[in-house]
């Protein structure tokens, strides 16, 4: 395995001990992503989505002409 790729394993397994120097430059690498990453990277942005279009529906009045009421039918 190449010098490159044991680095990249070793980082990203995080093998180094604590008090290395290498374990502070990861460290402080982590800290300056949190520290100077402005947050409106991290905030999703809105999309309008468009409207759906709805039809009216025609309403029916009811025919009261017979003079009957089928409310409660039972």
């Amino acid at each position: 395995m190449s010098r490159t790729g044991k680095v990249a394993r070793n980082i990203f397994i995080w093998t180094y001990g604590r008090g290395t120097i290498q374990y502070d430059i990861i460290c402080a690498l982590i800290l300056a992503f949190i520290f100077f990453v402005p947050p409106s990277c991290f905030i999703q942005k809105k999309t309008e989505k468009p409207q759906p279009t709805y039809q009216k529906a025609k309403v029916q009045p009811k025919n009261t002409e017979s003079g009957t009421r089928n409310e409660n039918k039972r």
